[in-house]
Order: structure tokens, then sequence, then C-alpha cells
């Protein structure tokens, strides 16, 4: 305490100097500071020492006493230590500046308090240093602080086979944290180091044992941990998923030493011990053995999901070769799907593929291959049985597109945002285009040509019969010839596809002993035997398969006769496609069980339907699409009903030779649904009055391309017409209408195109419907193919519905009459002698709410908008 008196006694000295001083009015100059410096005192640790220490982390000192001498005089002073943040703190601590006079001191002691106050080292002497007038010294003190250094982990994949198994199989990238033991090699003493931080990354393998571009995988720390300096040795570590689920705890398999030295960072390797026995790494091994047997290292990928000319690649580490162009793995690394339909395959697939017992998914090529189809609803998967039928459904309806209805009539529609199949081609086609594609002068490919070859698979292995879990196998434009008889122990196979084989010639006689198939397309398979294709259904129907099957693809194919009863067993049957094959007999109805949603015969030889002694071909109740487009049909079949309380979405019989209806005038039944089609049927000359008098329910009918020159009559009477809300007659040989066609039989027509008949006059009758929004009058000819329509429909614009006229291709001349803009799209185009005064439309067309379709050759008046030649 004598120090701090003498300091004290000093100061006090120096202040009365200076407040007598300040009373003397005489200027001199102000000398308060000029004999003054300062000190600051920096603190850090000794490099070394030999007895322990109560100062863990030189971080934890807050303050320092320095006792100095000047002279004779000794002087005591505290003061505070600061650091910049805790890491830096254990290089160095600096004191709060201390204000002395200039001249040499001497450090005779120092002492140092923690943040208690508690103190926790003393120092003796250290050095002399000098305060210069207005500087600043600068003087090191040491503490005796353990003595610390940082180490960085990370992890690397040590393989090893036949090790002991981990506490379940993992995948490198599961590991989310993990527990060490390190043992001090010096001392014995164990230190935990817990909860480290992972993070999974792949990069290059930088070692020269391995040739260049090798991939592998590690495992970093972001987190540095802090140590006292020693040497060490890892002795165990844990393993820990992000769910805190323990994954592994073993030692390592190679010794892992480091040196750890007072404020050094060292970066340690731990390596981490991978079974090659496990089940996901034994996949893996696998899809090399399958890639050597395809012929692998020749892929070239062709298509629109991978780089074109990606293949496999297998220069990586064996725990990341599950990561390739068209394989999807489980969360625990197994082969979950694998997809080499464009990768230009070749040979007998290897027996490894029983190794994945965790496979759901198989494709070995694609109806869809060389993607030729942009979106194809049917690769995709999940969602259940509901979903399934969806995408199948979406499918077919790109397959085989209904007929479409006309423009005119498509508009109509369009107006009162009414949607159906119909008219959903309008969306992307013009009537121009849709017309060609349906008179088959457009093609567009939807798939695979028939016998090209996309792959040279030529055969699977017995051992394919192990994936118990296997729920999709496709096989596709390959050289395949047969199945294998154990794939009847695929219990889980839900889809099965064998499309384009064009080396197989008859029937893989596993079908019949398949346990639960719920999908099978065996499309596009002309090159079967006569017999064979009967024979597909003739074994599904006797096996465990029959009341499971849902979805049939028998498409373009070689077909003559169907075997009713074996469809009958088919309960579950929801889509059948039967098109473009040879089918000329049905042997029986289908019968009550069986209701298929959507039904596709198109393009076959039939001309009748069986029905059974309830006189029923097949259950009506569900039905959204029945296509019998392009057959031999002469009458349309009576196995429909009006007393039906269902309503079927479509019903198509165009291009048959139909001339009437069965049992019309004596019982004819009748039918439900949205819309009947009935296009080019050439030999059907009078629109029907049976529809009508049994009561059927219809909204939408077409007869275009038919040669109708006449209605019965009765045709638009009864209650039941008043659901007709669009008529396609186009393209026939109609005079005139039927005298029934006004509002009080049909209050809810909107659409009527009457193109491409035989009018002289103007067919007027429709325009009594108030909500009628589009008529179509285009191209009226007579018997000799001259021009025949040259009346304009005067006082047209007093129709406050009408939204669409169609007139064009006709002979109108010079149109005295109000043009109403209400009618806000009207086709005079092909009029050669048409005088139009556009007068009262000009402002309309301008501001683009109009729409006019015409020739620039046409004399059209009074609107300096339309471009003319």
């Amino acid at each position: 305490m004598n120090f701090s008196k003498i300091l004290k006694h000093s100061i006090l000295g120096l202040l009365t100097f200076i407040l007598s001083s300040s009373c003397v009015r005489e200027d001199v100059p102000d000398l308060r500071d000029s004999d003054y410096g300062y000190v600051q005192f920096k603190v850090y640790k000794e490099a070394s020492y030999t007895k322990a220490s109560s100062l863990e982390y030189l971080r934890d000192a807050s303050k320092v006493m320095v006792m100095l001498k000047y002279g004779d005089v000794q002087i005591s002073q505290t003061l505070t230590l600061s650091y910049s943040d805790e890491e830096s703190a254990e290089f160095g601590l600096r004191s709060a500046k201390l204000k002395l006079l200039k001249g040499e001191y001497d450090v005779v002691a120092y002492t140092i308090f923690d943040k208690l106050d508690n103190e926790v080292y003393k120092g003796g002497a250290r050095g002399s240093f000098e305060v210069t007038e207005g500087g600043l010294t600068v003087h090191d003190l040491t503490a005796d602080v353990v003595a610390r250094g940082k180490v960085r982990f990370s992890f690397v994949k040590y393989f090893l086979s036949g090790t002991k198994a981990a506490s379940r199989e993992y995948t490198f990238d599961e590991v989310s944290k993990v527990d060490l033991v390190l043992r001090n090699s010096t001392s014995g003493v164990r230190t935990a180091v817990k909860g480290l931080k992972t993070k999974f990354s792949t990069h290059f393998y930088d070692k020269d044992e391995v040739e260049d571009g090798y991939m592998t995988s590690s495992l970093s720390c972001d987190s540095l941990v802090s140590l006292r300096a020693g040497r060490y040795v890892v002795e165990n570590y844990s393993l820990f998923d992000k769910s805190g689920e323990l994954l592994e705890l073993a030692e390592p398999v190679e010794e892992t030493a480091f040196e750890l030295k007072d404020n050094t960072t060292a970066d340690v390797e731990v390596p981490v011990t991978m079974n090659e026995s496990a089940a996901y790494i034994k996949d893996y091994y696998a899809l090399k053995q399958i890639w050597e047997s395809l012929d692998g290292p020749n892929w070239y990928y062709f298509g629109e999901d991978w780089p074109n000319g990606a293949n496999w690649d297998f220069n990586k580490s064996p725990d990341l070769w599950g990561d390739q162009p068209g394989v999807q793995l489980h969360s625990n690394g197994r082969v979950a799907l694998i997809n080499i339909s464009d990768f230009g395959f070749r040979g007998d697939l290897s027996p490894a593929i029983g190794q994945l017992s965790e496979l759901v998914e198989l494709y070995l090529g694609s109806h869809n291959d060389l993607n030729l189809v942009e979106f194809d609803p049917t690769m995709e998967s999940g969602g259940g049985e509901t979903a399934r039928m969806e995408r199948h459904k979406q499918y077919l309806s790109m397959l085989h597109p209904l007929h479409q209805l006309s423009e005119p009539v498509a508009r109509a529609l369009k107006e009162h945002e009414i949607s159906i199949p119909e008219i959903a081609l309008y969306d992307r086609y013009s009537e121009a285009e849709i017309f060609a594609m349906e008179n088959e002068r457009s093609i567009s490919p939807r798939d695979i040509t028939i016998g090209k070859l996309v792959n040279g698979l030529r055969s699977l292995p017995a051992e394919i019969g192990k994936l118990s879990k296997l729920e999709r196998l496709y096989i596709a434009n390959g050289e395949l010839t047969d199945l294998p008889a154990e794939m009847s122990r695929l219990e889980s196979l839900l889809e099965l596809e064998l499309y384009n084989c064009p080396k197989m010639t008859r029937c893989p006689e596993v079908l019949g002993q398949m346990p639960g198939l719920e999908v099978l397309n065996m499309g596009a398979n002309p090159q079967l035997l006569d017999g064979e294709p009967e024979r597909i259904i003739d074994l599904l129907s006797k096996s465990p398969s029959a009341p499971l099957i849902q979805i049939l693809y028998l498409n373009k194919g070689n077909m003559q006769v169907l075997d009713g009863a074996a469809i009958a067993k088919m309960t579950k049957l929801g889509l059948l496609d039967l098109s473009d094959n040879r089918i000329e007999t049905i042997t029986e109805a289908f019968g009550n069980e069986v209701g298929p949603v959507q039904l596709y015969l198109n393009n076959n030889r039939l001309s009748s339907f069986p029905v059974n002694e309830d006189g029923v071909f097949c259950k009506m109740e569900d039905i959204e699409t029945f296509s019998v487009s392009n057959n031999l049909f002469t009458e349309f079949p009576d196995i429909f009903s009006s007393k039906s309380i269902f309503i079927m979405g479509s019903v198509d019989f165009s291009f048959n030779h139909i001339s009437g209806f069965q049992n019309a005038g004596n019982g004819y039944k009748g039918i439900n649904v949205t819309t009947l089609t009935l296009n080019n049927n050439p030999e059907l000359t009078v629109y029907p009055a049976c529809l009508a008098e049994s009561g059927s329910i219809i909204a939408n009918l077409a007869f275009r391309g038919c040669s109708l020159e006449r209605f019965e009559e009765g045709c638009f009477t009864g209650d039941k017409v008043v659901n007709i809300q669009s008529l396609d007659l186009s393209y026939n040989h109609l005079t005139k209408l039927s005298e029934e066609l006004i509002a009080t039989n049909v209050p809810y027509l909107y659409g009527v195109d009457l193109s491409y008949n035989r009018f002289s006059k103007f067919p007027f009758e429709p325009l009594d419907c108030a909500g009628l929004t589009v008529l179509g009058v285009r191209g009226q000819r007579n018997e000799a193919g001259e021009r025949c329509l040259s009346q304009w429909p005067t006082g047209i614009y007093k129709h406050k519905g009408l939204r669409g006229l169609y007139l064009g291709s006709n002979n109108l001349g010079k149109i005295d009459d109000t043009i109403s803009t209400l009618i806000y799209f009207l086709d005079i185009s092909d009029n050669p002698e048409i005088i139009f005064d556009a007068s009262d439309i000009c402002a309309a067309y301008a501001n683009k709410v109009y729409y006019l379709i015409y020739d620039k050759s046409q004399e059209i008046r009074n609107c300096e908008y339309i471009e003319l030649d």
C-alpha cells in the first residue's frame, strides 16, 4: 500500500502546482502534458510451462495489476484487459493505456485476475520500458496459461470386406453428427468431443494411386475443436443421422494420431469403415455387372432427361456407384428404380439383377422410347390406383383423340364454357389441321415405329424372379423372344409392358401364372403368330391376375377373334384398348359385371356386338368413352339404353357403313350420352327419329360427312330433345331443315353447323332459338358442285344471342343490312361477288374486338383499317 500512497502524494502535489499556477494572469505555455507519455501492456501465453495452471484460457483474464518502479518511486495500477473475440484472445490480450511521466520504468511484479476478480496468476519482474514524451510504449507480459490448439476433423471412407455390420446399414451421406473419444498419448487422459455437425460433399480424389477424374466423397466439420496441446489418438467414433439415431460406434481401422501445438490448427482425417458387404453397396456392384452385361462402355443416351451421350460412370468410390443417370435410390441407398430405355443397351441381362431386392421399377425400353411424345403420363408413378387410372385415361385420350366437332360448334360450346373431348384439339390445331389428321392426311407420331429396334436386349435371367418388391417392369423395342418362368414369383408386380418385341412370335406362358397384374401392355406386336394374341387373353383370364387386371393394351396387333367369355372374368377391367387389330368377331358379351370406363375398338372389322340373355353387351354405368370408329357396322347397334340413370361421355361410330339404327321403329332402346358421333357414314341418308322417340338424352350430335338428305318426322320432338345443345350436320346433302328445329323443342341449342350442304335458301330455322350462339352455313353447293346460296340473312342483326356467323365460300352479293357488333366473329371469305359495307363494325375492328374473316380481293367499303389489295 506504500506504493499507492507515494503515487497519491505525487499526483496531489502536481495538482496543487497546476492550480496555483492557474491564478497567474500572465500568458504562459500549457505544459500540463508536455512531460507525459503512455504505456500499454500486452499479455501473452507462456510458450511452455512445467506446472499446472488455474488459467485454462487466456480469454478468462479480465484485469492486470502492474507494480512499477520509477526511480525511487513505486507505482501500482490496475488495468482492464480486452480482446476482439474469443478466438483471437488466445493469441494475446491488451490492457487499457496508462499515462505516466516520461522516463524509464521497471516492472517489479504483476497479478492477473479473472472476471470475478479472483487472482489467477502472479508474475515477477518483467524487464523495463521507457515512456517517451507524447508517445505510446508497448510492453509484453506473459501468463502461465494452458497451451491449446484447435483441430478441424474430417471423415474419409475406408472400404473393407467382411467387416462387422454397423448398428444398421447406412450411406455415408446419412451421417449428420459425430462423437469422438480422443486419448492423450502422454497423460492417458481421454477427452470426449460430442455433436460435431458434418457436411457431405463429393469431390475428385487427389491421391496418386487412382486414375484421373476419380470421384469420392467425405464428411467435413466446420467447427474447430479446442484441445490442450499434446499428442492424441482417436480411440473411437460414433456416427448419428439427422434424427439422432446411432448409425455406428467403431474404432478407426487405422491408427489416427496427431500432435497439437499451442495456438496452431491441425487438420485430422478420421477413416470411417465402409462395409462392402452392406446390401446397398452390393446393389452398386450389381449395377456394374448389369452395365457390363449390356455393353455398358458403348452406351450413348439419347433423350430428354439427361445430356445426349450420357453413360454410367464407375470411376469413383463404390458407395457412389448408385449415382447414375436413370437410377434412383431409396433413402437407405438401396436401388429403387432403373431406367435405361434410351441408352442403346444390348445383350443378355446379368443374373446380378437378382441382388436388387428393393427394386420397385425397371425400364428396359418403353412405348415412348425416343420421346416422341413430349409428356407421357403413364411414365409417372405413385398416387395409387386412382391416380394411375387417370394417367392412363389421359394417355389414351392422347393416343386416340376423339373425332372433333366442327369449328363453329366448338366455338359455340366454348362461348358457354362447355368443355368436352370432342373440341379439345382446337386449343392447339385449326379445323383444317384436325380434319386432315382425322382423314389420315397428316401423321402425328405417338410412339415408336412398329418393328423398329431401339435396343438389343436378348434375354432376362431367371434371377429376375427374386425381385419380390418389383411393381413395374417395362420391356420394349428389343430382341427379347420370351420371358423366364421364374417371373411367376414376382408377387408385387402390378404393371408389365412387353411392347414392340419384333422377335417374340409366341405369347410367354408365364402370363398365365402372374399373381397380381393390374396393368398389361402388349401393344404393337403384330408379329405374333395367328392365335397367339387370342392366347394372351386366354392365359390372362385363367391366371390369378384375372380378377385384378384393370388396364389392358393389346392394340396394334393381329387379333382376329375376341373371347368375350375370357373378358367377362376380368371384372375390374376399366381401360381396354384393342384398336388397330383385325377383330371380326366377339364370341359373346362381356356381361353384366364388366364395365370398362374406356373401350377402344377402332380400326377393326367388327359389324356387330353380341348380347347376353338380358340384352346386355357390357355394363354401361361407368363408360366415359366407347369408340368403335373405322369398322364394318351397317347399323347402329341397339346395345345402350335411355332408361339408364347414367350418361356416358362419348360414343363414336365414325367411319363405318351405318345406314340406320338397329330396331329403329321396333323398340329401339335409345342411348344416354353427352356426345354421339356418327361422322363419315356415307350410307346414312336420313336423320333418324328413333333417338327422340326412344327418349335418348344427347347433348351433342355429329353427323358430319354422311349423306343426309332429309329428317324423319318427329326427330326433334319429345321431352328429351331439350337436352340438345349442338348439331354438326356439315358435309351432307341437305337442302332444307326440319320444321321441328325450333325454340320450343330445342331451347338450349347453342351451335349448329350446316356448312357444305346444298342449301339454296338461307336456313333460318335455328335462329328461332334465342340461345343460338354460332351458326355455320359455309360452302353451299348444288348437286353439280355449283355455288347455290346467295341469300344474306336479312335482319340477323336483331338476334341478341348470336356471336358467330360462318358464311364463307358462298355466292353472296351486295349486303344491304345492318351488321351487328354482337356477332363479333363473321366469316365472309371466298364470296367473290360480295359488296360489304363495314362501317357498322369498323370501330370494333380497329379496336381488335371484332373478327372479320375476308379476302383482300373482296369489295369491302367504309373502313380504312381493313387491308385490301
